[in-house]
């Protein structure tokens, strides 16, 4: 049995001669993390005024970021309520949010074509009609083993791993998920942009009757390692040489909890990560308490971890032993066990199996409604089997 290891962030400070521009656009990126960290649908006028804060560094650092631009205008309507208000042409030039506004369009802004909103859940209460059947089911599963960077060590399991719970997923005797309806994404497959974009493309297609799941294997950094405290997924295109590498490569779980959290209606909706520090990433939907509050007041949502905040996840002979237990159980019980019972059932095999030192970790909203991920689609609620 071996220990994932743990992946910190490496490298000494940045000189300001020394930095490239993948450098400047990483660190860019770092400080929006850090600003969307404190944005959410109940943010305070301070939290909005940390994060403009932020943004500015963002800016500073690198002034044709258009994301940061277009985050910029969100805040300032959010703060500055008559600057958002409807225009008559020609367009005031004295007006901040406008401006932004125009300046994320001309920089090519991913969150502004996107239409992203801290603000505004895309789930914010439970709607029982929306219960009664089981609509669509959609999976994004991903998996690496072997990363682009020769410095990222590999992990023996995690394209292992996502392949044998794609499989799970569409065994019409288990997970009864259509094939096409499951995306993969292992190894080279797993570059950062490939994972956001497949991310969001299921986010906005499921509707609120739907099933949405998420699966993680890969390496995952701690906050502790982090000495900006952002959380991060290594994709297979992360670049770990030096903080800024990471920021700028690395997908942030910030960015994850957000596309979830304001683009996901679906009304049943599952995260599971297996990295190294699995707690970090329960973390990164509570990132800070602010983010953890926006996921719990979002309704359907929850979020399963291979272990503990203190811990490593342990492999076992073939897979992780997380994902390992997560298959069996489901695969016993013919995917017929909703996610307190199949929760249960992990924690107890995986804290059995190494005594202790690795314990799965399961947060939910607090009007999640019951799951169960062998359900077939257009069954009632509640129900299982073919």
């Amino acid at each position: 049995m071996h220990r994932r290891r743990f992946l910190g962030l490496a490298g000494a400070a940045l000189t300001a001669g020394a930095q490239g521009r993948g450098d400047i656009e990483g660190a860019a990126r770092d400080f929006l993390n850090q600003a969307l960290e404190q944005l959410w649908e109940h943010s305070t006028p301070e939290q909005v005024s940390s994060a403009l804060r932020y943004i500015r560094f963002a800016l500073d650092e690198s002034p044709q970021f258009g994301d940061a631009h277009y985050y910029r205008a969100l805040c300032l309507q959010r703060s500055l309520p008559t600057a958002g208000a409807p225009r008559k042409s020609p367009r005031p030039t004295n007006n901040p949010v406008a401006a932004a506004l125009d300046s994320a369009a001309m920089y090519h802004s991913e969150a502004l074509a996107a239409k992203r909103d801290p603000f505004k859940l895309a789930a914010p209460q439970i709607i029982d009609d929306y219960l009664q059947e089981v609509g669509e089911k959609w999976a994004l599963v991903v998996g690496i083993s072997k990363f682009l960077n020769r410095e990222v060590p590999k992990l023996n399991y995690g394209a292992a791993d996502a392949a044998a719970m794609r499989d799970l997923l569409v065994d019409p005797k288990a997970g009864r998920f259509k094939p096409e309806r499951v995306t993969a994404l292992i190894d080279g497959q797993a570059v950062t942009s490939a994972v956001k974009e497949n991310l969001d493309r299921i986010a906005t297609k499921a509707k609120p009757q739907d099933v949405v799941l998420v699966y993680f294997a890969t390496h995952g950094s701690s906050r502790d390692a982090d000495h900006r405290q952002v959380s991060y997924l290594y994709t297979h295109d992360t670049d770990v040489r030096r903080p800024e590498k990471v920021f700028g490569t690395a997908l942030a779980l910030v960015e994850v909890s957000g596309i979830v959290s304001t683009r996901c209606r679906a009304l049943r909706t599952i995260l599971i990560f297996d990295t190294c520090h699995s707690g970090a990433a329960l973390a990164a939907q509570t990132l800070s308490e602010e983010d953890r509050s926006r996921l719990e007041a979002g309704a359907g949502r929850y979020i399963l971890s291979s272990c503990g905040i203190d811990q490593v996840s342990y492999e076992g002979e073939g897979h992780g032993l997380f994902t390992q237990s997560l298959i069996e159980a489901i695969t016993a019980k013919g995917g017929c066990l909703r996610m307190q019972e199949l929760f249960s059932n992990v924690q107890a095999d995986v804290s059995r199996k190494t005594q202790g030192k690795q314990e799965p970790v399961m947060t939910k909203s607090d009007n999640a409604a019951d799951v169960v991920i062998g359900a077939q689609t257009g069954s009632s609620r509640g129900t299982c089997g073919a």
